[in-house]
């Protein structure tokens, strides 16, 4: 019984090695006849004899040219030193989080840059092939930069989103995803009726236009988005058009000039969204500002909140769009439509003042008045009586009364009693003697010019219900031709500007 499973074992184990000889047997000859190709082109390194069957020529010339350490990524891959002419594209995904605090706004976009490399030059029978990227680093690349750009980083989904594509010329093909955060000043005199103008450029970090020369790789009538509608309808700004510049600018340092490439964007802001946000509560607010004159100007209180709470409700809009704004040095359009709003609101709680203090004023006027009537006919009448005081008195003398010292109040209380009992009699008062200064009741001041004036032009002239008429028929009549001119000053404006910028 051993013996028979001994036998198994051992003819089982023979039965395996003749299977593995023979797949060896398949298998070799094409992977040597391989390696002694390559070996006969030297193309292979002896020292590292291994070949993975399914590599390329192609792939076998670069792998060995880095081994090798024949290539020098330091110098530039130009012949009889002429300048390296770098091919730039662009494919923009999207434009999104333009901001007015922070002046910038975000791209997404692919980025191609194309250039020949003569040290590249392969031999093989592909036209190309995709250099991993571990082999991109070993490299000439042009050190391109996007200019302005605060913060930028490349799509790691689900690899590093770069890649470079190798032809047997020697061109190279590098292309990369990437999403940057570039500055974009913008002029806000006339927001929110402004036309911005942002650019997205790119130049080399190093090298001059002797040594790099960039250039575009499309026409100025290719589309540079991926999908026009999702960039055309962006939430605050509209894409009008856009342009591409190539230009060169002075470098700051070191001299000579860097070769620039450049696309501008100008954008038009939807003004619907900051009417209803800003203009709209403005304008209501003016309105029943307005409105609050028809209420009666004896209702104090009624006229009062209505001021108070307009002007305290167009001042929290003015403070909650500010914050949402830059803190610039001067005024927006905005700005100046919101404050002259604000003065509007104001005006009618000054008006309501001046019509509650004129009311006031002219109530004491005439109380005023009234009481120096009546303090005047009380003096004609002391004065009379006291003049026929003195004249009964001449005829009683038992009465006590020293004639000559008249001011005495006897001679007052003495005066009254005949001057009324005569003057009850008599339809005039008789002509009396002549009185001693001295004898005669100092009379009051007389009443002041001013409030003479006043009181002159309140009885004829003033009314608070005709003034608050007039008040508001200029009130809207002058909201409306300020709107008007407002409006079509800065429509104008803004096309007058747009125009410039096109020529």
């Amino acid at each position: 019984m051993r013996l028979q499973m001994f036998c198994l074992v051992v003819l089982s184990a023979e039965a395996s090695r003749q299977i593995h000889s023979t797949a060896n047997t398949i298998a070799k000859p094409q992977y040597s006849h391989d390696v002694e190709e390559l070996r006969r082109q030297d193309l292979l390194d002896k020292d590292h004899p291994t070949l993975d069957p399914h590599t390329s020529s192609m792939t076998q010339q670069v792998e060995r040219l880095f081994r090798t350490h024949t290539y020098e990524m330091s110098v530039l891959p130009s012949r009889d030193d002429e300048p390296v002419a770098v091919g730039v594209a662009v494919l923009v995904e999207s434009i999104s989080d333009i901001s007015e605090v922070n002046m910038d706004l975000t791209f997404t976009l692919r980025i191609w840059k194309t250039w020949t490399d003569e040290r590249l030059i392969l031999n093989g029978e592909h036209d190309s092939i995709v250099l991993p990227s571990r082999l991109i680093d070993k490299l000439w690349v042009p050190d391109l930069f996007i200019v302005g750009s605060k913060k930028s980083f490349t799509h790691r989904t689900t690899v590093d989103n770069v890649m470079l594509r190798l032809y047997r010329n020697g061109t190279i093909s590098y292309r990369a995803k990437i999403t940057t955060t570039v500055a974009c000043q913008m002029n806000l005199q006339n927001f929110p009726l402004d036309i911005e103008n942002c650019s997205l450029a790119v130049q080399s970090l190093a090298y001059t236009d002797d040594e790099v020369v960039l250039k575009w790789m499309m026409n100025e009538d290719d589309d540079i988005f991926m999908n026009p509608k999702l960039v055309r309808s962006m939430p605050k700004f509209m894409l009008v058009h856009h342009r591409l510049h190539n230009h060169t600018v002075s470098a700051k340092q070191g001299g000579g000039k860097i070769s620039r490439l450049s696309v501008s964007f100008e954008l038009k802001r939807y003004l619907i969204s900051v009417f209803f946000q800003s203009y709209f509560p403005a304008i209501i607010m003016v309105i029943l500002a307005g409105l609050g004159t028809w209420l009666d100007p004896r209702s104090v209180p009624a006229r009062v909140a209505m001021g108070i709470t307009s002007v305290l409700t167009i001042s929290t809009v003015i403070t909650g769009l500010k914050s949402s704004l830059p803190k610039v040095s001067y005024l927006t359009a905005m700005d100046f439509y919101l404050w002259l709003s604000f003065l509007f609101v104001f005006s009618t709680v000054l008006e309501y003042c001046w019509v509650n203090y004129s009311m006031m004023a002219a109530s004491r006027t005439e109380i005023s008045l009234r009481k120096n009537k009546l303090s005047k006919a009380a003096r004609e009448h002391t004065k009379f009586s006291v003049e026929n005081g003195r004249r009964s008195s001449q005829f009683s003398t038992d009465s006590g009364i020293e004639v000559g010292k008249c001011h005495r109040s006897d001679i007052y209380k003495a005066g009254i009693d005949a001057g009324l009992h005569n003057y009850r009699k008599n339809t005039s008062p008789p002509k009396l003697p002549h009185v001693p200064v001295s004898c005669r009741r100092p009379e009051r001041s007389k009443m002041s010019s001013v409030k003479k004036t006043i009181y002159i032009a309140i009885k004829h002239d003033f009314d608070p219900v005709r003034t608050d008429v007039v008040f508001r028929r200029l009130y809207f009549i002058t909201f409306f031709m300020f709107n008007i001119a407002y409006w079509i000053y800065y429509v104008v404006s803004t096309q007058h500007g747009k125009n410039d910028d096109d020529e």
